[in-house]
């Protein structure tokens, strides 16, 4: 009898091991693939850092989807580091690339920055955050990191 219970606790955790493995491969498949199927996106952005790799998410949907929106919100403290040397030539290349940089005119009041300081590509919203809500009602797909 102990023996019967043993193999059937054995037999059990060889199954659920099985079936984790198989889960954990589609799991990794689907993490891989990273397919996107909207074609509305905009990501609300504080920092540099996250700024960047909005920019490089951004290249890479339009570079699948031509024709998708992605829009990048810039707001808060940032707005002063808009016009640095080192971060121009990406900003560039998110222009080229299609994306849409928009930035908060509170902000850039706040900062002493005004939207004729920054690359003619900007646009500016009244409040990042109405912007978001307004962006949201048109459905498209909204992050804020």
């Amino acid at each position: 009898m102990r023996k019967l219970v043993l193999a059937i606790a054995l037999c059990s955790i060889v199954s659920v091991q099985a079936v984790a493995h198989t889960v954990s491969n589609e799991l990794s498949n689907i993490a891989y693939e990273q397919e996107t199927k909207g074609d509305k996106y905009a990501i609300l952005v504080q920092s540099i850092k996250n700024l960047r790799s909005s920019i490089m998410t951004g290249s890479e949907i339009k570079k699948v989807n031509p024709k998708a929106d992605f829009q990048i919100v810039i707001m808060g403290q940032m707005v002063q580091e808009l016009n640095n040397k080192e971060l121009r030539s990406e900003l560039d290349a998110a222009n080229k690339a299609g994306i849409k940089l928009v930035v908060c005119e509170f902000a850039l009041k706040v900062y002493g920055v005004t939207l004729n300081d920054l690359p003619l590509y900007f646009i500016g919203t009244p409040n990042a955050h109405k912007y978001m809500f307004q962006l949201q009602e048109n459905d498209y797909n909204t992050l804020s990191i």
